[in-house]
């Protein structure tokens, strides 16, 4: 009988290079559309910009790799309308949170994301995941840091309360969205670039109506026409370069999570994108001259600890299941997870 060869795991440098490049674009993409959101406030342009950048970037090289095929039935694409409808609210949400906090605080602000998840995927999935009693007090962890966080912020005035409960919308929403993907993975017959793909196709066309409703087609009309005098000129045209630069590194952002998703561990996986958060908000107050307070660092220690313990706890009981030492994170949790960080 032939010797079954375990997997080797991936070596120590391939691994710091994955999540370093993972981390470079995640960081990229945030601290880029907050410095266009402040130039113009208009959260739906720079979605249909950066949402078109991205669609030809995918277009384009999943063509040629054959990751995506671009001729398919009227019925599949119909089929996936949930799913875009799902993934558009929670990047519209996520948006309108990042033009109304400051970046620095962007995490702290959906800091409910991980309990959210929690309790939709107890109500909604079949059969009912499993929370180790320890992940739970990790999840104690990061509701805390939210609390804590929001209302120190709110108190000394340097968060709205329109942006507090931005960031409660902006969590529920992606929290809904990853549910929404995970029964998607189950049931649907398209591979994950697949449904990338498609779904910011749709997501274009949802842009037209939304930048009437939201008001912005002003605003998009004067970015494109880079506006009339020389001031209005350069911010446009700073706008309008920025959303081009988020496309891109959110298509980055894209390969980079498939890349860090094959390599690391879901306590791996975990650790890094909530430290991550730090880094995030360090540059944050560098580049855009964001205050940091003690209240804020607190906060965020609460959330990156609580988010680690959660990871940990996870990693151990699936583990303990099935008897092994490195375990990449599963397919199910890979479009759950491009979706959590707004890609």
């Amino acid at each position: 009988m032939s010797e079954v060869i375990e997997p080797q795991p991936p070596s120590r440098r391939r691994v710091a290079l994955t999540v370093l490049f993972h981390s470079t674009c995640a960081i990229l993409s945030t601290i880029l559309s907050k410095s266009a959101l402040n130039g113009i406030d208009a959260p739906v342009t720079l979605l249909a910009f950066q949402t078109t950048v991205q669609v030809v970037l995918l277009t384009t090289i999943g063509y040629f790799t054959k990751w995506i095929t671009l001729s398919r039935p009227v019925s599949a694409w119909i089929a996936l309308l949930p799913l875009t409808a799902a993934r558009l609210v929670g990047i519209l949400a996520k948006t309108y949170c990042l033009a109304s906090v400051n970046a620095s605080v962007y995490q702290i602000a959906r800091g409910l994301l991980l309990p959210f998840t929690l309790i939709l995927s107890l109500l909604v999935l079949r059969p009912r995941p499993y929370y180790p009693p320890l992940s739970l007090g990790g999840c104690a962890l990061v509701m805390a840091g939210f609390g804590a966080g929001m209302a120190s912020d709110y108190s000394q005035m340097l968060t709205s309360g329109k942006g507090v409960l931005l960031g409660v919308i902006s969590s529920f929403t992606t929290a809904i969205e990853s549910v929404v993907v995970k029964r998607f993975l189950g049931k649907s017959s398209e591979g994950m670039w697949q449904m990338v793909w498609m779904s910011n196709v749709m997501a274009i066309a949802f842009y037209l109506p939304l930048l009437l409703l939201s008001g912005e087609m002003g605003t998009t009309v004067a970015v494109l026409s880079s506006a009339e005098t020389a001031d209005a000129s350069a911010t446009a045209h700073q706008f309008l370069g920025t959303a081009v630069l988020t496309g891109v590194a959110g298509f980055l952002l894209t390969i980079a999570t498939f890349m860090q998703l094959e390599v690391t561990s879901p306590t791996t996986h975990m650790i890094v994108t909530a430290a991550r958060g730090v880094a995030q908000s360090s540059v944050a107050v560098v580049t855009l001259g964001e205050p940091l307070t003690a209240n804020r660092a607190g906060s965020m220690a609460l959330i990156l600890g609580g988010s680690a313990l959660y990871g940990w706890a996870k990693d151990r009981y699936a583990q303990s299941k099935k008897g092994q030492t490195y375990l990449p994170v599963s397919q199910d949790a890979q479009l759950e997870t491009l979706n959590k960080e707004g890609r």
